[in-house]
């Protein structure tokens, strides 16, 4: 990026989540001359991620390994991942009495689970002591040269490139949509409700055995289905704890305003209302989430753009997405992936900031919109919204031939992750660098 006279490129990462720690590792991984000057931001007083599970991909695997991860992710699994085609869910129709299998999903390299405090700890170990707490971003101004940070406490700084890594209430993004017009795509960069409620619990095997001895969510991935609901459900890499999110939706409030409640606690008797009639194993596992908590699920409309000039969006900030796919940690990875590939690509230089952000929107932009865009349609199909299904009232019993439809989609819906390879967007995008011409990616 800049020659053995120039000085370092200052590059200010805004929020020091999953994302944002990926970028740093990867940043620092790439850079092997040493030209870039990190600096990560946080606006917390300690670090610490909220919620419990979360899904990586062979497709983010093959990232982790690039950027020199493997060793770390391996540390806080059981084995590492193969090509070997593995269980990843369990497909259930459960809103009834007997519940019914439906469909097991298979696919190569199975996928990976982790706690995100324990993910957390894990990358910030790796980041050095690029990371400054207690930093809340007010505002930014963007010069020809250069970026200038305001932050809460009065503290100014400026920087070659700012990465907004600040998640679904991203402070720069609100003033960077602002700064653009409008496209085909920008509706509202303000985050939107999808009107379902998710209520969470982290159970350890031992409280399952004793609710429901052999209970299958000690050992596998379950996918609960029922009309406008259904759990998600999965054991953790630690082998002591399975993490169960149950989700209840109200498709008329689809695109409401953001729902800003806070996650709250819920009671287990709001909980156990929500699914009266589900089969026996979802009732025994309601009754070991003693205090759930409830989420409002949120997500962005998609974004036209996710960078200008010398402004960067990343993770959530750029493409806040719905849980369905456990797609969007990969997601901010790739970012990382893409953007550090383009900032230390050899031969780079600073009067490339503005073309490595078109190459980066061009790269990233279809690829995350159509992830965020097919995790909601995911989440309706796995709670029996679907065209084949239409009239269909929760209880129902169907004959299994008129669920294969589903079985289809949702099973097809997921094959990205596992039969494209971000290798090869990486690839197109240094090539869009050194030359002018528009690529794709490999999503769509």
């Amino acid at each position: 990026m800049a020659s053995a006279t120039q000085k370092p490129l200052r590059v200010a990462i805004v929020g020091a989540g999953i994302g944002g720690l990926m970028l740093t590792i990867a940043l620092q991984h790439m850079d092997k001359a040493k030209k870039l000057d990190i600096h990560v931001y946080e606006a917390a007083p300690a670090l610490g991620e909220i919620g419990a599970g979360i899904n990586l991909w062979l497709r983010s695997w093959e990232i982790m390994k690039a950027i020199g991860l493997e060793e770390t992710f391996v540390k806080l699994m059981d084995e590492a991942p193969t090509d070997e085609s593995r269980l990843v869910f369990q497909l259930r129709k459960s809103d009834q009495r007997e519940g019914e299998a439906l469909s097991d999903l298979m696919m190569k390299g199975g996928t990976m689970r982790f706690h995100r405090a324990a993910l957390q700890k894990a990358l910030l170990a790796r980041v050095g002591d690029c990371v400054s707490l207690s930093r809340r971003l007010v505002t930014y101004a963007e010069y020809e040269n250069h970026v200038e940070l305001e932050f809460q406490d009065g503290f100014i700084v400026n920087c070659d490139v700012l990465i907004a890594a600040d998640g679904i209430k991203s402070v720069v993004r609100k003033q960077f949509m602002k700064s653009l017009a409008k496209g085909t795509y920008i509706v509202n960069s303000d985050p939107v409700w999808t009107g379902t409620y998710a209520y969470r619990g982290l159970l350890s095997h031992e409280a399952i055995e004793r609710e429901f001895p052999g209970h299958r969510a000690t050992k596998n991935a379950v996918i609960y289905c029922g009309k406008y609901k259904h759990l998600v459900v999965y054991p953790l890499s630690n082998g002591r704890d399975t993490n169960v999110v149950a989700f209840c939706t109200d498709p008329a409030l689809e695109g409401a305003a953001w729902n800003e409640v806070p996650p709250t606690s819920a009671t287990q008797d709001e909980l156990r209302a929500q699914y009266i009639g589900w089969e026996d194993e979802v009732q025994a596992l309601i009754n070991c989430i003693e205090t759930p908590t409830k989420w409002a699920i949120n997500n962005l409309d998609p974004l036209e753009r996710f960078a200008a000039h010398r402004v960067f969006l990343a993770g959530d900030s750029a493409h806040a997405m719905t849980p369905h796919q456990g797609a969007g940690a990969g997601q901010a990875i790739e970012d990382a992936y893409i953007l550090a590939s383009l900032l230390t690509a050899e031969g780079a230089s600073r009067k490339d900031i503005p073309r490595i952000a078109e190459v980066y929107n061009k790269i990233r932009c279809p690829a995350a919109n159509a992830i965020l865009m097919a995790s909601r349609d995911q989440g309706k199909w796995c709670e029996l919204d679907h065209p084949e299904l239409e009239g269909v009232n929760e209880g129902d019993i169907l004959p299994k031939e008129r669920l294969e439809g589903l079985c289809r989609d949702i099973s097809q819906a997921w094959e990205w992750v596992w039969k494209t390879s971000a290798e090869t967007d990486r690839r197109e995008a240094i090539r869009m660098l050194g030359e002018k011409e528009v690529g794709g990616c490999s999503i769509m």
